[in-house]
């Protein structure tokens, strides 16, 4: 007598929140929170998007490589390495003066 009790205590538990979600629009089995298609990171007062790679800024002295990734459903700098590539010219040769 108390496992037909138990089961039907499920059972109605099960349908009464079928019922919820069809009253709020769900169709059974979906998931209240879905990740966006279009995911980005905000880094340096810019959005970028996931897979992205920038020099990211931490306070006026700290900067590092880093890649916006998504980790549980969210999305979150990686630091790649620290310090940022920069580019630099090599040595100009001295020049000739011109003849003439």
């Amino acid at each position: 007598m108390k496992a037909h009790y138990w089961i039907m205590r499920k059972v109605q538990a099960l349908l009464f929140l079928l019922i919820l979600g069809a009253v709020l629009g769900f169709p059974p089995g979906a998931s209240v929170a879905v990740a966006g298609q279009e995911c980005a990171c905000v880094g340096n007062g810019k959005r970028i998007k996931e897979g992205g790679v920038i020099c990211l800024q931490i306070g006026s002295s700290q900067r590092y490589l880093a890649r916006c990734e998504r980790v549980l459903n969210n999305t979150s700098w990686k630091k790649i390495s620290d310090g940022c590539p920069t580019a630099e010219m090599p040595p100009s040769a001295p020049t000739a003066p011109p003849q003439g």
